[in-house]
């Protein structure tokens, strides 16, 4: 195993484990989790209800144009990933198959590929069905986020690990990658809307992890170079939270005064939290995931982005077995899907797709300096 391998096999299990730990009380208080759960160590099975996300309209009969956005009841065993996870699968995928990095034509593919429609509602949200029809009509895949549900919000970067890692130690690259590919799920440029920046900035930090000589504050650096002034002073805030914390809940419970009555998703928030947990766990995967879901709000993307910038810093040695096999169980057997490859097997084959970015930047390399001998 090189180690540049160990840190994209750590990457991966950590966000995935995240995601999986951290659903069961996603949108909860500190407080609902606390009475409801503890204190929560270890991947616990989840119990999806029957709901019509239309009623949460003011008035469906007039505003509902589309398809219903039906969220279908379901049970999930331990170590299930949910929908930000689904999305990540896609874009893994598309690099894979294609050895290198890709873009967002090439994640449009995909999508259209292999979603099923009849699954919508169970692991990817109805909402992707918005995406995925439009890529069907014909939309540009770089015009679609400009339709597509909740902009702002971080589903869009949850997709973005494998972008950082198939351009291992090249952060500049794998930032302007993941603004491209974000932009199947959302719109730059919008007054307020960061999430594309964000996508940048976390793909970016994934890139500087992968390097053999990084460490958190070189992370942590990267990741706010890539931000403008309003998302990287949320960020600077959350990391002040951070220094000299010791207790998760007390971190967390900042971000519950300041956020009360937002949406639990916004990319910004979920980011500037996951950076300061990133900070507070010492790099190390296990604390940061362990954190990232006993902090409150949207603990399953806290933990998923915590844990997967502390895997890709410090390696899968630190990352418990167990967890890693319950989540390849759980995808195993999943019936809805978009792949079943193990967090291994995926990890392979980004790993491949770097190797053969590698191979391409070095003849590109070598073109230039045989003509400027």
């Amino acid at each position: 195993m090189s180690n540049l391998f160990d840190k994209i096999y750590g990457c991966e299990a950590a966000g995935s484990i995240g995601n999986s730990m951290g659903e069961i009380m996603e949108g909860w208080t500190i407080a609902q989790r606390q009475e409801r759960l503890g204190y929560v160590t270890e991947l616990l099975p989840v119990e999806k209800p029957e709901m019509d996300g239309r009623l949460n309209r003011t008035n469906p009969a007039d505003v509902n144009l589309g398809k219903p956005l039906i969220y279908h009841g379901h049970t999930r065993v331990a170590g299930t990933t949910e929908d930000g996870e689904e999305r990540h699968r896609l874009c893994a995928t598309a690099i894979i198959e294609k050895q290198g990095r890709i873009d967002v034509m090439d994640l449009a593919r995909i999508w259209v590929r292999d979603l099923k429609p009849e699954n919508f509602g169970y692991l990817l949200g109805p909402q992707d069905q918005i995406i995925f029809y439009a890529l069907q009509a014909g939309i540009p895949p770089q015009e679609v986020g400009r339709y597509a549900s909740w902009p702002g919000f971080y589903g869009t970067s949850k997709m973005m690990s494998p972008i950082g890692e198939v351009n291992a130690c090249y952060p500049k690259m794998a930032a302007q990658d993941a603004a491209n590919v974000g932009r199947i799920k959302d719109v730059q440029g919008m007054s307020g809307n960061y999430a594309i920046e964000i996508c940048s900035a976390y793909a970016a930090a994934v890139a500087e992890a992968l390097k053999p000589d990084a460490t958190i504050s070189s992370v942590i650096d990267t990741a706010l170079g890539c931000l403008s002034w309003s998302p990287r002073s949320d960020c600077m805030e959350a990391l002040e939270w951070a220094d000299g914390c010791d207790d998760i809940e007390e971190y967390g419970r900042q971000f519950e005064k300041k956020y009360e009555g937002r949406p639990v998703s916004n990319a910004v928030e979920i980011f500037s939290a996951a950076l300061g947990i990133f900070k507070m766990a010492d790099g190390n995967p296990k604390d940061a995931v362990i954190f990232g879901v006993n902090s409150g709000r949207d603990t399953d993307c806290r933990a998923h982005t915590a844990g997967s910038l502390s895997g890709a810093l410090r390696g899968v040695s630190e990352i418990p077995k167990e967890w890693i096999r319950q989540v390849d169980e759980a995808m195993k057997i999943n019936e809805y899907t978009v792949s079943r490859r193990t967090i291994r097997e995926s990890a392979e084959g980004i790993y491949q797709a770097a190797l053969c970015n590698m191979k391409e930047m070095k003849q590109t390399i070598a073109c230039i300096e045989e003509q400027i001998r």
